[in-house]
């Protein structure tokens, strides 16, 4: 810590944003000292814990801390007389409320996460203290409440009023950055000689930003930005974007089958790609230029859709994907510059909305449930201990054993993070009785204490802009705060001060237990729990379980390729893995528009179609069990023998419809050989050999 410490090198912004949050702290400690609430300390301490650079994040949080903390202090007012005589009985409920609430709130990803955890320890904080004290409930959960709302309403409102930072700029910014990002892609899409590894890191890179861009977006209609409103507009351009990569997946793929085939581009379709690139990348968007493109697309396949050979079929294939490439990247541009000017076009945010909705986002059931057992247990140990000892300081270590296995409960292994809050309650612990000892006795006046508090809260204020020291900062000033449990009043009190402090670190310290045996899951298992959450889907689309829409499910897809980016750095051996989730994608949207063609064509196609996919589902299922399986030979045989019924057909009306997914699956499933797809003469049909290289899913 001390090397972050070192290397943080503060901008002007951050000294501004933590001198705003001491203002916002001493103002919230002066109204709680006016108003002689029971304990002050929490209002200032709130302001820390709710404290963000930029106001629409500041906001939304607030939002739902207010109305979490309502929620736990009506829970804490009906359980605690209720159940204040059975406190084995009491203990276990305000212990599975809490890790119910946390388990919740883990499957949430938006700012409604909040307002479920907070309702769960919220519950801890007012509860357990006053289990000694059933009477005094109503009062201390009236207390509390309206302590931590004045800490959040000071924050919320010092933030907004004095040099308000907005998010609205930052996502302009960071989504400028992207949509060059997205112009690169296509430009080395179009380039069958690329590096594929460089693609697929490009590729991964821009999914798991776009997983952020989401996360930001949900705080603008909280602010006053001229963004501030436009959260579903940036939503759907979330959507537009991410649609983009497995498109520009397809076009590298068909083009380095085409170069592989050894087959020489037209001269049209060469300067056609040439011309999208070209259009990519121009900093001003021409609709008619796209317009023309879709055109000429259309009159160079009407030249190649009779084709009956192997690279004519790829040809086809790739001017479907040229058109979703434009399509796609047409509504990419004309929602950015609608956002920008403010009239986002309606039809275009509502085609892709609901591709933006909770739906298309991974949801980790098991993890949520790890997490909201851990707190269950953690809860329980230290109550079972303070039970049987009589500990007086039992209450305040169960209220942060039920603090500590929330807060760091989003990350995939906790435990670091709070074996650092223990280590910083324990400097905290020496601060404190610095200042009981040294400072406060000569403190007289409300100025003189704000003034003595300045230096300490202001440099680890800014210690909190930084993601490397943030941990450090919080839990410096908090536990300060808190430990000190300032009063109008000074007094004097170590032996009640100590305490409280080894019964804060014992309270984490259950946390770090329970979360290190229940919660923490390594980063390769979690790794595979989305692969393999994408298999279960890729099955249920091959099964035709699934309710939802192509471009919903592609999402998810895509969310869980963001999600296990940042992963890899703890896992490196599972590279290859993220590299597969793209052909994946491409499988899961073939299958879809395979099941929808069973709607349209001929009974004995529908038929060995429906086959197809039963054995692609059992395929997925199977790797469930066996990640490293290989595809059956025969599914590759029977997409090979499907492509023989259509090519040979050219009379068939649904040939495109059915052409179009057919060869994108049996490129994904075997990215070398080319299938034969001429019949022998006695009429039946040559058997394929395989070459399957695994790339599949």
């Amino acid at each position: 810590m001390l090397q972050n410490i070192l290397a943080l090198r503060p901008k002007a912004t951050d000294w501004i944003f933590s001198v705003k949050t001491f203002v916002a702290a001493i103002l919230a400690l002066y109204i709680a000292f006016a108003f002689d609430l029971d304990r002050p300390v929490w209002a200032m301490a709130t302001v820390y814990i709710v404290a963000h650079p930029f106001s629409g994040i500041l906001a939304s949080k607030a939002v739902y801390r207010v109305l979490g903390t309502l929620l736990g202090a009506v829970v804490s007012v009906v359980l605690i007389p209720n159940l204040v005589n059975a406190p084995v009985v009491l203990c276990a409920v305000l212990a599975v409320w809490v890790g119910t609430c946390l388990f919740f709130a883990r499957l949430d990803r938006t700012p409604r996460s909040y307002l479920l955890m907070l309702a769960g320890y919220t519950v801890a904080l007012i509860g357990f203290p006053s289990v000694t004290d059933p009477m005094s409930i109503f009062p201390t959960a009236i207390a509390r409440f309206q302590e931590i709302t004045l800490g959040i309403l000071c924050a919320t409102l010092v933030g907004h009023i004095i040099l308000p930072r907005h998010i609205g700029p930052v996502i302009a910014s960071q989504i400028n950055g992207w949509m060059g990002d997205v112009a690169k892609l296509i430009t080395e899409s179009f380039d069958a000689d690329m590096d594929p590894d460089q693609l697929d890191r490009d590729r991964a890179r821009i999914a798991a930003d776009l997983g952020e861009l989401r996360g930001m977006a949900l705080h603008l209609g909280y602010e006053k930005s001229r963004f501030s409103g436009r959260t579903h507009e940036l939503q759907a351009l979330q959507s537009a974007m991410a649609a983009l990569l497995p498109v520009c997946y397809a076009v590298h793929d068909r083009l380095t089958a085409l170069a592989a085939e050894n087959v020489t581009l037209p001269a049209q379709l060469r300067d056609l790609c040439d011309d999208i690139i070209g259009h990519a990348n121009q900093e001003t968007y021409d609709p008619d230029l796209t317009a023309s493109l879709h055109e000429r697309v259309t009159a160079f396949r009407g030249k190649v859709e009779q084709s009956s050979d192997w690279g004519g079929l790829l040809m086809i294939n790739l001017c479907d994907r040229l058109h979703r490439l434009l399509d796609f990247y047409h509504d990419c541009r004309i929602l950015w510059d609608g956002i920008r000017a403010g009239n986002a076009p309606g039809d275009v945010v509502n085609r892709w909305r609901a591709t933006a909705g909770a739906e298309a986002l991974d949801r980790d059931a098991n993890g949520a449930a790890r997490s909201g057992l851990s707190a269950v247990m953690a809860i329980a140990a230290v109550c079972a201990f303070w039970i049987l000892s009589g500990w007086p300081q039992g209450g305040t270590a169960a209220m942060m054993a039920a603090v500590g296995s929330s807060i760091m409960s989003f990350l995939d292994n906790p435990v670091p993070a709070l074996k650092g809050f223990i280590r910083y309650t324990t400097m905290a612990v020496g601060a404190v009785v610095f200042y009981n000892l040294v400072i406060l006795p000569g403190i007289d006046g409300f100025p003189l204490l704000a003034l003595s508090f300045a230096p300490y809260c202001i440099l680890l204020g800014v210690m909190m802009t930084s993601q490397a020291t943030y941990g450090f900062g919080l839990a410096m000033v908090v536990n300060l705060v808190m430990i000190l449990n300032l009063d109008t009043t000074y007094s004097s009190d170590i032996e009640t001060i100590l305490g409280g402090g080894v019964a804060s670190l014992a309270g984490f310290a259950a946390a770090v237990i329970a979360t290190a045996f229940i919660r923490v899951v390594p980063a390769d298992r979690s790794i595979m729990r989305l692969v393999r959450a994408n298999w279960r889907d890729i099955a249920a689309i091959a099964r035709g379980s699934i309710a939802h829409g192509r471009l919903i499910l592609v999402r998810r897809l895509l969310d869980r390729q963001g999600l296990i980016l940042p992963r890899l750095a703890m896992a490196p051996q599972y590279r290859d893995t993220l590299i597969r989730v793209m052909p994946e994608v491409t499988i899961a949207s073939c299958l879809y528009d395979l099941r929808q063609a069973t709607l349209f064509t001929s009974k004995p196609v529908s038929n060995r179609i429906k086959v197809l996919l039963r054995s692609i589902a059992r395929h997925f299922e199977a790797r469930l069990m066996d990640a490293d399986r290989l595809p059956d030979p025969w599914i590759v045989e029977e997409v090979d023998n499907l492509l023989r019924l259509v090519v040979n057909d050219p009379s068939r009306a649904d040939r495109e419809r059915l052409l179009v997914p057919l060869v994108a699956l049996r490129r994904n499933l075997s990215k070398t050989g080319a299938p034969r797809l001429q019949t022998q003469t006695g009429g039946g049909i040559l058997p394929t050999q395989p070459t399957i290289m695994g790339e599949t899913a």
